[in-house]
């Protein structure tokens, strides 16, 4: 039976919870600032995990999840060499700050976080440092989220979009994916498939302003047309809201397109883009 992964939860992981009055104006209500004000009325605090994310320069809040808002999170008891200091606070380092989001949050927001992160650069003798003190659950959702990251990902949606994609059990597409024009330019795709000249864009700006005008995007999108490719292009409702009819026309493109998997292999893709659209709604 296929298992349905957890894209969601109402909830913060977090040892210690500070807000500030809603009158206090906007400079002063900054996650950055309320934990600052957390830490002067308790020295032993440390920012973790989203808090943490959030000072170290990463944005791995909810979709539309306003930060002047978001709880401060934070513990008194983090080991002395996971801590490091950024802009005059005490946070995890960034290592044990992407083991925290990798095992902690919904998997779309884990594997976002981590793309992010590693993104960065983040040796790995300090991720495997980091995750020597994490077991059981933890460990095994931080082992799966880091699995499923990539670090040349270059926007959380277009996570989000790779991680349905192989959660829907279709081939593995490569992020940023280069094509080479005829006069020697190189395209860019978000995801894609060179194999089957197969991509996947995710259109942020259509989604935030509502242009329909032609843009460079779509210039390079109908570039790749013409050189025999098929671009599909989705918005954030259809990657955080409507998985389903975006993941079926993306599996058929790729089976008119020569991808042959047996017959059992596609009940399960059908199982498993079910599986994933319930995940969402839930």
């Amino acid at each position: 039976m296929t298992q349905i992964p957890t894209y969601r939860t109402a909830t913060a992981t977090m040892t210690d919870t500070t807000y500030f009055d809603e009158e206090m104006s906007d400079s002063h209500s900054d996650l950055l600032m309320r934990f600052e004000a957390a830490f002067e009325s308790d020295y032993r605090l440390v920012a973790t995990g989203r808090t943490a994310a959030w000072i170290h320069g990463f944005d791995v809040l909810p979709p539309g999840a306003d930060q002047r808002r978001w709880p401060v999170e934070s513990s008194p008891d983090p080991p002395l060499s996971q801590i490091t200091v950024v802009d005059g606070l005490p946070v995890t380092t960034l290592a044990r700050t992407l083991v925290d989001c990798a095992a902690d949050l919904p998997r779309l927001e884990a594997v976002a976080a981590a793309d992010q992160m590693l993104r960065a650069g983040i040796g790995s003798d300090h991720l495997l440092a980091a995750l020597e003190p994490v077991h059981g659950a933890r460990l095994r959702q931080a082992n799966t989220t880091l699995l499923s990251a990539d670090p040349r990902a270059e926007s959380p949606m277009e996570s989000w979009t790779r991680c349905l994609i192989g959660d829907a059990g279709l081939p593995p597409p490569v992020p940023q994916l280069r094509v080479r024009t005829p006069n020697g330019r190189v395209k860019f795709l978000d995801l894609g498939w060179e194999r089957w000249r197969v991509g996947v864009e995710y259109d942020g700006l259509a989604t935030h302003l509502g242009l329909t005008a032609e843009t460079a995007d779509h210039r390079r999108h109908q570039t790749l047309r013409n050189l025999g490719w098929e671009v599909h292009v989705l918005t954030a409702s259809d990657v955080t809201e409507h998985p389903r009819p975006w993941l079926t026309r993306l599996r058929d493109t790729l089976l008119e397109r020569g991808w042959s998997p047996d017959q059992d292999e596609l009940e399960e893709i059908k199982t498993r883009i079910e599986a994933v659209t319930m995940a969402l709604h839930q």
